[in-house]
């Protein structure tokens, strides 16, 4: 919401395209971009869709399952182990069927819009769990059961996509289908034989990858991942792999392909209709539009016009076909696939968080950010930004639309006097302004200039960086609104989470964040990162906890290190003997792309993104005795020339 506000204030001429195939209310949508710009806004709302899919649940017959509860209640009474032993696990298995809705919306329950259908030819084995009472039950091993239905199409070459619900699960199922269908091998083309040299320069080496290929250099099994600890070149690899008619057979992925990826799926299938929440301690079933958007996964436009669907619940699922009864479970994926795609109805995120400021609620993360990224003027009302970009809101144009004009007055004026308190009035100056645009207090930018004006970023690249950590380590606090807790929560186990507040875990954190900094921007392999993390040499695998630094802490550094020159740029506009060094202007670049000073960083630029962080740093390396001197007043322009010079140069002197 606030991107949006920002960008129709800054490009008031600029044209807005906003699309959701999930969308419910596009007519009000409508009605709001028309206020907002001043222009006809358009809502195109049709229920046609390019691909067509066939839905339908895995299901198994009533007296093979009741069979197996029996056995179960059995078992337990001469136990004496408290979970299921294996001899009687061994037992548990029954053949799969689906069940599909002959309409394209799960919209009646007559048994007649229904076929049964058998999967397999072959049973599945089920999982049990233990009740809080002791007893046990059967539970559907989705994650199996999808990867032994994804290997049986693969032999009637269709291509399955598995929606599974971490990361964990989408390795462990990669697993299972390479050992149902050892044998098969897929040749990696020119351009995906590059990503792989990239993506093992990266990591250090291939046993780091996700993806086996054997000696010949060919993909082992048939299947591979996507979630969101792969690297960009493994994302791409891999779907690259899949895309191709004669490549992968299956994809495992979480809800990071969900969200529009077009890929040829013949068949998708869901593992699982529901996830665990932290927050309610059990599981939760997942949103409609959450399985719908998956479910529209099937097919392809402008391939294949149809699709087929199977969700594997999170529950067994049974059903006696000569009663015309069915498991109580389907009812609620009934509920949930009668629906037409466009079941969402969206929201503005500003209207909960205004509505608990005005009402003195314990105010938490989201609300600080609001009010920190609320524009401040520079002279006159400083308050007058913030009114304005507040009433041009979804939520206030829907409370306008209710005739609750006073809503909005109300939440407008509580949320300035939430944010003087915060913010007192005589810091609305270029450093208020700089803190509301990064969406920050503006104790910590006032912190972070008063260590600027003390000489501490005059250094090179690493003593900037390491200057940034110094300041880190001296105000704790900061550490947690400058970085994503969630973020910096996942490079650390149940130690890191049972700290009794932010201050302890960033003073937990920030000596290993230093290291996998240093090590980051000296180009060193994901595997050296892994180790100076903590891992054991011998426990290594695929190198986790340095994948999540590369992913999702390294963007939250690379921001930090924006701010000095953010800082700096302010002071230009009324200075104009503030000047920015190379340095200082490049340093977030310097973080994000993992290079250790600005001409490094320029090698990297002009290579391309064709070489890996460990390989530009190489390259540079080698052309490092032709570089041309500069100064630390030039434009990043001047230090990228420097560079390509010594570049051409050292191809001719290879000549």
């Amino acid at each position: 919401m606030l991107c949006v506000l920002n960008l129709t204030h800054t490009a008031p001429d600029a044209d807005l395209l906003m699309i959701s195939a999930m969308m419910q209310n596009a007519q009000e949508m409508a009605g709001w971009l028309q206020e907002l710009t001043g222009r006809a806004a358009l809502a195109l709302d049709l229920a046609w869709k390019p691909t067509r899919q066939a839905r339908g649940c895995v299901t198994y017959e009533a007296s093979r399952i009741k069979a197996l509860e029996q056995l179960l209640t059995r078992a337990k009474r001469t136990a004496t182990t408290k979970t299921t032993p294996k001899a009687v696990k061994d037992q548990l298995s029954a053949k799969p069927f689906a069940f599909f809705c002959l309409k394209q919306t799960w919209a009646t329950v007559d048994r007649n819009d229904y076929a049964l259908m058998p999967l397999l030819d072959k049973s599945v084995a089920f999982n049990t769990g233990t009740s809080r009472s002791g007893d046990w039950y059967l539970t559907p091993n989705g994650n199996r059961v999808a990867a032994e239905i994804a290997a049986a199409a693969a032999g009637d070459g269709l291509k399955t996509l598995v929606f599974v619900q971490s990361t964990v699960a989408a390795e462990g199922s990669v697993k299972t289908f390479r050992a149902l269908l050892p044998d098969r091998r897929i040749e990696l083309t020119e351009a995906e034989a590059a990503m792989r040299r990239r993506i093992e320069e990266e990591m250090g080496g291939a046993q780091y990858c996700y993806l086996m290929l054997d000696d010949a250099g060919h993909v082992v099994g048939g299947a591979t991942s996507h979630h969101a600890q792969l690297l960009k070149d493994e994302r791409d690899l891999h779907k690259s792999l899949f895309e191709r008619r004669d490549g992968l057979d299956a994809l495992f992925a979480t809800s990071t392909v969900a969200q529009g990826m077009n890929l040829p799926s013949d068949i998708v299938l869901i593992a699982g209709d529901s996830r665990w929440d932290d927050s309610q301690d059990k599981m939760q079933q997942l949103a409609a539009h959450e399985l719908l958007n998956a479910a529209g996964r099937a097919g392809r436009a402008g391939e294949s016009g149809q699709g087929f669907v199977l969700i594997v619940p999170s529950r067994v699922i049974d059903l006696d076909d000569d009663a015309n009864q069915i498991d109580q479970h389907w009812m609620s994926l009934q509920g949930i696939f009668a629906q037409s795609d466009q079941c969402l109805t969206i929201d503005d995120p500003l209207t909960a968080l205004l509505d608990r400021i005005h009402n003195g609620l314990e105010v938490g993360d989201n609300e600080d950010y609001l009010l920190a990224r609320l524009p401040a003027g520079a002279g006159g009302d400083a308050d007058e930004p913030a009114r304005e970009m507040l009433r041009r809101s979804f939520a206030a144009y829907r409370k306008r639309q209710e005739g609750k004009v006073k809503w909005i007055e109300s939440r407008i004026d509580a949320s300035l006097a939430r944010r003087a308190e915060l913010a007192p009035q005589e810091e609305t100056s270029g450093l208020a302004q700089v803190a509301s645009s990064v969406g920050l207090p503006v104790e910590i930018v006032v912190s972070l200039a008063k260590r600027i004006d003390k000489g501490k970023f005059t250094g090179d690249t690493v003593s900037c960086v390491a200057a940034l950590f110094q300041w880190l380590e001296k105000n704790p606090s900061f550490v947690l609104q400058l970085m994503r807790p969630s973020d910096v929560e996942g490079l650390f186990g149940k130690d890191y989470r049972a700290l009794a507040n932010t201050v302890e875990q960033a003073r937990f954190a920030l000596p290993v964040l230093r290291a996998l900094t240093e090590k980051w921007m000296a180009a060193e392999p994901l595997c050296k990162l892994e180790l100076a993390a903590g891992t054991p040499a011998a426990s290594l695998r695929s190198c986790e906890i340095a994948r999540h630094f590369a992913n999702r802490v390294v963007p939250d550094i690379a921001f930090v290190a924006g701010l000095p020159a953010r800082i700096l740029a302010a002071r230009a506009v009324e200075d104009d003997d503030v000047v920015i060094s190379t340095t200082i202007a490049t340093l977030a670049g310097a973080v994000r792309r993992g290079c250790d000073s600005p001409e490094v960083l320029a090698s990297a630029v002009h290579q391309g993104r064709e070489v890996s962080r460990v390989g530009a740093r190489s390259a540079f390396d080698s052309v490092r005795k032709y570089l041309p001197a500069g100064n630390n007043d030039e434009d990043f322009d001047a230090t990228l020339d420097r560079v390509r010079q010594a570049h051409t140069v050292a191809l001719f002197d290879e000549d």
